[in-house]
């Protein structure tokens, strides 16, 4: 009698401890959301703006990292999209920049580039991309695998819709300004899919062309001057103020439309078609979808992170949210969504916005101290081709061992030279060698974020770090990012679904740490590279 309640107890008991998770508890679909370029403070500023069913869905009801970050550098878009939804950094999935040198080739690569594949929708090189240059798997690869979910990836940015679908997705779509459509290649299918042709059929683009963009509430509520120092213009405009005009190119091309809230109008259109035309979340199993929003980076970098652009930009993609999570209220149910957002990086303020500010803002001459470094270098161990390309990738300087070898010089001492030499220049806050990074004696914290972002095959012999507030960015306006300093790592994370916990968090929290809990969240494993770990404080169970 005592065995055979003992193994009827056991029964039970291995149903609740054993089963994996149940249909009922799945989400029938993850969204993944990257906004490019969306800073941490952007979503505390404007909070008291937004409406309730956007940003405030997952800030006020969902689960709030307040303290993620980017732990490695440079903190740039390529690298942002890979590490997203892979678990990884630079150091484990090779994504070092949008671009960086190939030392095979001799060439500079560009991140999503494939020469092996056409475009689909399009004869243009646009269409010629893939996630080949990415190592290792994502999140979405390790969906589709565990419960066989349907995975579609857009973006306007190719890098975007690629890296976070991962290798085997349904679908990988970005936009092609040149033609106002939405493309892929053949590395994803032969022909766009029907959903696709029709939405690339209704000429949206076209109808934001001619439309103004003026700021969604009244001047007052945006601080500042409208005009800041550093602000640059729009195409065809004489004043970096509003009202803006959305004109086409001189080739009749839509460039400027992502350069707009008009660009994440498309995509979050897009994003719907992409639902319907697919059906996700239609099925037994959890599908994903992984949307990037580009145009608050093309914003960001044209007027600054103060910018009345940039405050509308948010305000009204907080609107734009709110339309895309009504829909999938409407269409799925929320309760049968799980979502994450994030972005890929942050921004600093323009030079002349932190000068002005007395933090000590300046434009930098790449060039100019490049071609210092060679004058010395040529004085210091005679005349001779120390550089394989007259330029910094993303802070990574790349010796010619060739002739460094002909000339009976030591690649070490030509990288101790570089540091020191950069160092002397006032503009770097760190230069670290190959040898340090690969041998884990890069000193400081910021230190071991370069380690992180450094990628062994594909780093250069040297990388510099410029002080914060100072950068190499063309012209007299505008801003960039890729620096460890908070304005460029501190990133907004936010979960929304049965398998969290709402509430705001101020753990420590990393970029890497998000697959790992959303894994966590679906009772499944991580990619191969994963570096990160759950965050269990906000999981329902953990």
């Amino acid at each position: 009698m005592f065995r055979r309640i003992s193994a009827a107890l056991f029964a039970v008991l291995a149903c609740t401890w054993l089963t994996p998770l149940q249909a009922a508890e799945r989400p029938k679909l993850v969204v993944a959301i990257l906004v490019d370029q969306l800073r941490y403070d952007y979503l505390e500023r404007f909070h008291d703006q937004f409406g309730e069913g956007g940003f405030k869905l997952l800030t006020d009801r969902g689960t709030f990292m307040t303290f993620a970050r980017y732990d490695y550098c440079p903190t740039i878009t390529a690298p942002g999209h890979a590490s997203f939804l892979s678990g990884s950094t630079p150091a484990v999935h090779g994504i070092i920049g949008n671009d960086w040198f190939d030392k095979a080739s001799g060439q500079s690569i560009y991140c999503c580039k494939d020469a092996s594949v056409k475009g689909v929708g399009t004869d243009t090189p646009a269409g010629q991309m893939s996630p080949r240059n990415f190592i290792g798997a994502t999140f979405a690869d390790q969906l589709r695998l565990h419960y066989r979910a349907k995975v579609v990836g857009i973006s306007i940015k190719d890098r975007g819709a690629i890296f976070p679908s991962g290798k085997k997705p349904a679908g990988a779509y970005w936009f092609e300004p040149a033609s106002g459509n939405f493309v892929t290649s053949t590395y994803y299918r032969t022909e766009l899919p029907e959903w696709v042709t029709q939405f690339n059929a209704r000429k949206r683009p076209q109808e934001f062309i001619g439309q103004k963009w003026d700021r969604l509430l009244k001047p007052e509520a945006y601080p500042g001057a409208d005009e800041a120092v550093g602000e640059g213009l729009l195409p065809g405009e004489k004043t970096p103020t509003f009202p803006h005009t959305i004109t086409a190119t001189a080739k009749g091309a839509y460039d400027n439309i992502i350069s707009s809230p008009f660009g994440n109008q498309l995509l979050a259109e897009f994003a719907q078609a992409a639902i319907e035309g697919e059906q996700l979340g239609q099925g037994p199993q959890p599908d994903l979808l992984t949307v990037s929003f580009s145009s608050v980076d093309y914003v960001g970098h044209r007027f600054g992170p103060y910018s009345h652009e940039v405050q509308d930009m948010v305000l009204r993609l907080d609107r734009q949210l709110a339309e895309l999570f009504a829909y999938l209220d409407q269409k799925i149910g929320l309760a049968n969504v799980t979502m994450a957002l994030t972005a890929d990086h942050g921004v600093a303020p323009t030079p002349e916005y932190a000068a002005e500010q007395g933090l000590g803002g300046e434009r930098t001459d790449e060039m100019t101290l490049i071609l210092d470094l060679l004058a010395k270098l040529n004085e210091r161990f005679g005349e001779g081709t120390y550089l394989l390309q007259r330029r910094l990738f993303n802070g990574h300087l790349y010796l010619n061992h060739e002739a460094l070898r002909k000339q009976d010089v030591e690649a070490e001492a030509i990288a101790k030279f570089v540091r020191e030499w950069a160092l002397a220049t006032g503009k770097f806050h760190a230069a670290y060698t190959r040898d340090e990074l690969l041998s884990g004696r890069a000193a400081g914290p910021f230190g071991r974020w370069v380690v992180n972002g450094y990628n062994a095959e594909r780093g250069g012999d040297v990388v510099l770090l410029y002080k914060p507030f100072i950068m190499n960015w063309p012209g007299k306006s505008g801003t960039t990012h890729g620096s460890p300093f908070t304005y460029d790592t501190h990133v907004p994370v936010l979960f929304y679904g049965s398998g969290f916990k709402p509430g705001r968090y101020p753990d420590e929290f990393y970029i890497a740490d998000i697959v790992p809990t959303l894994s966590s969240a679906l009772h499944m494993d991580n990619p191969p590279g994963c570096m990160g770990k759950p965050c269990g404080a906000i999981l329902t169970a953990p």
